[in-house]
C-alpha cells in the first residue's frame, strides 16, 4: 500500500488496481494512476472534510466512484451517475469493493472498506468527543455512543486505520484513539484531525497508556508525506 497524507483528515491509499481518497479538503491533490479505479469518500459535509473540488475528479479520471453519506447535498447540476449515498449503519457494494458505514458521534459516518485483500477504516468525525465545558450527561452520552460504535468492529482484522487525535480536547485528546486501539485488531494506524499540531502524536507515544500499540502508529510530519507500507 502507498499512503499519502494530503492534509487534516485527507488521505489517499493506492492498492494494486484501486485508489481510495478519503475526506479531501486541503493540500495538494496527488496525481493518480488513470488506469486504476478511483474511489472517493467524504464522511460528512463539514468543510474540513468535504471540498467540492473532488466532484471535478470525474472530469479527469476515467473510472471514478463517489461514496457519500446522505447528509452531503449535491446540486442537481453537479450530480454524477457514479455517486453512491449511504445511510448510517449501511452496507453497499461498489464494483468489487464492499463499504460499511458506522454512525458518527458528530455528523455523517465512518467507513470500513474491504478492497482487494485489505480492510481499511476511516473514522471521519467518529470520536470520543469529551469536552470539559459540556455537562456530565453530554459526556456520558458521547462515551457510550462512541464505545458502542467501536464494538461493531469486533472480529474485524483491520489492515489500515485513520483515527482522530484532536489536540483541542486538551487532557482528553487521546481518549478516542486509545479506546479504538485497545478494542480493535488494527495493524497500522494514522492519527488525523490534528490541526497541523503534529507534536500531539509524540505526546501520545510518550505516554505509558500507548505502550501496547505505539509501534503501530505512523508519525505524520508534513502535508504531502508519502508512506510505503
Amino acid at each position: 500500500m502507498r499512503v499519502t497524507y494530503i492534509g487534516h483528515s485527507g488521505f489517499s491509499v493506492e492498492l494494486e488496481s484501486h485508489i481510495l481518497l478519503f475526506d479531501y479538503y486541503e493540500g495538494t491533490m496527488p496525481e493518480f494512476d488513470p488506469a486504476k479505479k478511483l474511489l472517493v469518500f467524504a464522511s460528512h459535509s463539514h468543510p474540513d472534510h468535504f471540498n467540492r473540488e473532488i466532484l471535478k475528479l470525474a472530469d479527469v479520471y476515467p473510472d471514478v466512484e463517489y461514496i457519500f453519506p446522505k447528509d452531503i447535498r449535491i446540486a442537481k447540476k453537479e450530480q454524477r451517475e457514479s455517486e453512491h449515498f449511504m445511510r448510517k449503519r449501511d452496507e453497499i457494494t461498489v464494483g468489487d469493493t464492499k463499504v460499511k458505514s458506522l454512525r458518527s458521534t458528530d455528523e455523517g459516518v465512518a467507513f470500513l472498506v474491504r478492497c482487494e485483500d485489505r480492510i481499511i477504516y476511516h473514522a471521519g468525525d467518529l470520536n470520543w468527543w469529551h469536552w470539559e465545558e459540556e455537562d456530565d450527561a453530554y459526556n456520558r452520552m458521547m462515551r457510550g455512543d462512541y464505545q458502542k460504535e467501536i464494538e461493531t468492529l469486533t472480529g474485524e482484522k483491520i489492515d489500515l486505520a485513520f483515527v482522530v487525535l484532536d489536540p483541542r480536547q486538551e487532557e482528553q485528546f487521546y481518549w478516542g484513539f486509545d479506546w479504538y486501539m485497545r478494542h480493535t485488531d488494527t495493524k497500522i494506524v494514522f492519527p488525523m484531525h490534528m490541526w497541523k499540531q503534529y507534536e500531539v502524536q509524540d505526546r501520545l507515544i510518550g505516554m505509558e497508556v500507548s505502550e501496547p500499540y505505539r509501534e503501530k502508529i505512523m508519525r505524520i510530519r508534513e502535508m504531502g508525506q508519502v508512506f510505503e507500507l
